[in-house]
C-alpha cells in the first residue's frame, strides 16, 4: 500500500462526515421573510378608528357646504333672468327660462335655437323681448345640469302647465337638428325636475332619453 493510499483512506472517513454536515445544515428549513416584510403589530395595537371621525366630519361639512354654495349661486343666476326677461315666478317665467336654457348647443348659443326661442317667448308672453333679451338670459343660465336642477320648476303647475313648458323646450331643441346625446340628457332632467310621467309623453316616448 503506497503512502498515498493510506493517506486517502485516512482522510475519506473525515471529509465524508464533514460534506454529510453541511448538506444537513443546508436542508435545515430556512425561515423565510414574507414578500412585503412583516407588519408591524404595534400599528395595529395602537390605531384608533376614531381618529378618522375628525377627517369624515370634515369631509361632509366641505361637501354640504359646496352644494349650499351652488344652489345659492344658482339661485343668483335664476334671479338675474327674472329681472332681464321681466316676468314674475309664475309659468310663463319657468317657460321662457327653459327655452333660454335649450338654446345652448355644446359650448356656444346656436343661432337657429335661439331665432326659434324668442318667437316662443313672444308668443307665451306677449313681451316684446329681443334677440339680446333671450341671448342675455342664456348667458346666466346654468351651464351644469344635476339631475335636481330644475325640480323648482314643478311647484305649484299644472300638468297642462308642464306639458306646455316642456314642447316648448322641445320645439327649441329641434330647430337646428335632430336631438343629440347632450339634447337627450337635458331634456331627461328637465322632464324628471318637472315630475312628468311617461303617460304625459306617451307620443314622445321614442324622444327621450332611456
Amino acid at each position: 500500500m503506497t503512502r498515498f493510499t493510506r493517506l486517502l483512506r485516512a482522510v475519506a472517513p473525515t471529509a465524508f462526515g464533514s460534506a454529510v454536515a453541511a448538506s444537513g445544515a443546508l436542508a435545515d428549513p430556512i425561515a423565510t421573510q414574507p414578500a412585503f416584510g412583516t407588519f408591524p403589530t404595534e400599528l395595529l395595537d395602537g390605531f384608533d378608528p376614531g381618529l378618522l371621525l375628525p377627517w369624515i366630519a370634515g369631509c361632509i361639512v366641505v361637501a354640504a357646504t359646496a352644494v349650499m354654495i351652488g344652489n345659492r349661486l344658482r339661485r343668483r343666476r335664476r334671479a338675474m333672468r327674472q329681472e332681464i326677461l321681466g316676468l314674475g315666478s309664475g309659468p310663463r317665467f319657468r317657460a321662457v327660462d327653459a327655452i333660454c336654457h335649450a338654446v345652448w348647443k355644446g359650448r356656444k348659443i346656436e343661432g337657429e335655437r335661439l331665432k326659434r326661442a324668442l318667437e316662443i317667448a313672444r308668443a307665451t308672453t306677449d313681451m316684446d323681448y329681443t334677440r339680446d333679451h333671450i341671448r342675455e338670459a342664456a348667458t346666466r343660465a346654468d351651464r351644469v345640469h344635476l339631475p335636481l336642477s330644475f325640480r323648482w320648476m314643478r311647484e305649484g303647475l299644472t300638468d297642462a302647465e308642464k306639458m306646455v313648458i316642456f314642447n316648448a323646450t322641445l320645439s327649441v331643441l329641434l330647430a337646428d337638428a335632430p336631438l343629440t346625446h347632450a339634447d337627450r340628457a337635458f331634456l331627461g332632467r328637465l322632464t324628471r325636475g318637472l315630475g312628468l310621467k311617461r303617460r304625459h309623453l306617451r307620443s314622445l316616448g321614442q324622444l327621450l332619453p332611456g
